[in-house]
């Protein structure tokens, strides 16, 4: 059995701390299945039907088949000679997963209708950058009733002082892992242990930016070589270098902490803040979505690497 030993503090020590998930995810702590399942409103089954075309005629001999939620009638996607997962099976998997890996299950929830299921395990003690800056770090497990996609696990790293998320690609070398592929012992250590090692490179990442000081000259230039206009002045720039800016300044929140002000981490800070809480208007849980695997996620790690090319490596 893989073992985590990275949690220096405890689930228990950070409980309350902040809605990082947006409300698309409940606590399941020292919960049976049943509950879980019931608290995280996926005590549902996926029901299958044939097409119907014209006078209703129904085509038995076909593969094709659709795929429903039984409590609501919500179609879900097209199966071809494809079994459903239940919820149950899927949470069950989560499970297996955590017993093996020798970490709790701490959340649980849906995104898009119950399409996708998730699942979240306490990873880490938090990073102290300074007095009040913490950071959690979790383990996230996605699988989804939609084709084509696996059992997907990445690390979510939260900044507690303004809600921050931030997706965390799992790498074992230069390799991204995708997805989890044949389910065993072996495969979990290898992936715990790439879970780690990212997690490691992600914290001093964070420490070495959060002292490095930098002007607002420079936020601006990288700003606009990530996200803006080359010669245009700020004032005519993309709304999120104009934001991400003010939050620098020190509207962020967090910002004035000695870990932010007038950093490189800080300014990370101003660029994960936007993408977490401005930007287009699309809701909190299609932002949330977005933020662990969208284009949100794909901008804020681009930006984090600029900011590790140019002050780091």
């Amino acid at each position: 059995m893989a073992t985590s030993n990275y949690q220096a503090e405890s689930f228990q020590d950070i409980r309350g701390r902040n809605a990082w998930h947006r409300d698309t995810a409940v606590e399941v702590v020292d919960m049976t299945l049943d509950q879980q399942l019931t608290a995280a409103k996926l005590d549902w089954k996926v029901e299958t039907s044939s097409f119907i075309y014209g006078d209703d005629y129904q085509h038995e001999e076909l593969k094709t088949q659709v795929a429903y939620r039984a409590d609501t009638g919500a179609f879900i996607d097209v199966y071809t000679s494809r079994k459903p997962w239940q919820n149950r099976e899927i949470v069950g998997h989560f499970h297996d997963f955590c017993n093996e890996a020798g970490l709790k299950l701490t959340h649980l929830g849906n995104l898009d209708g119950g399409r996708t299921i998730y699942a979240a395990a306490y990873m880490s003690a938090t990073d102290v950058l300074s007095v009040g800056d913490f950071t959690d770090h979790y383990l996230i497990l996605r699988d989804s009733h939609i084709n084509g996609r696996g059992l997907n696990v990445s690390l979510f790293s939260n900044r507690c002082i303004c809600t921050n998320g931030m997706h965390v690609t799992i790498r074992v070398g230069s390799k991204t892992i995708a997805h989890l592929g044949e389910f065993n012992a072996a495969r979990i250590n290898e992936l715990l242990d790439a879970a780690m090692s990212t997690l490691k490179v992600k914290s001093q990442t964070s420490e070495t930016l959060a002292a490095i000081a930098i002007t607002r000259e420079e936020a601006v230039i990288n700003l606009i070589s990530a996200f803006g206009i080359a010669g245009e002045p700020v004032s005519e720039q993309p709304k999120v270098v104009q934001v991400a800016l003010k939050l620098f300044d020190g509207d962020g929140k967090g910002s004035e902490l000695l870990s932010s002000y007038n950093t490189a981490y800080g300014l990370l800070q101003s660029v994960t803040e936007y993408f977490n809480w401005h930007g287009r208007n699309t809701g909190a849980v299609k932002q949330f979505q977005s933020v662990l695997n969208g284009s949100r996620a794909t901008q804020m790690q681009k930006f984090e690497q600029q900011l590790v090319g140019v002050y780091i490596n």
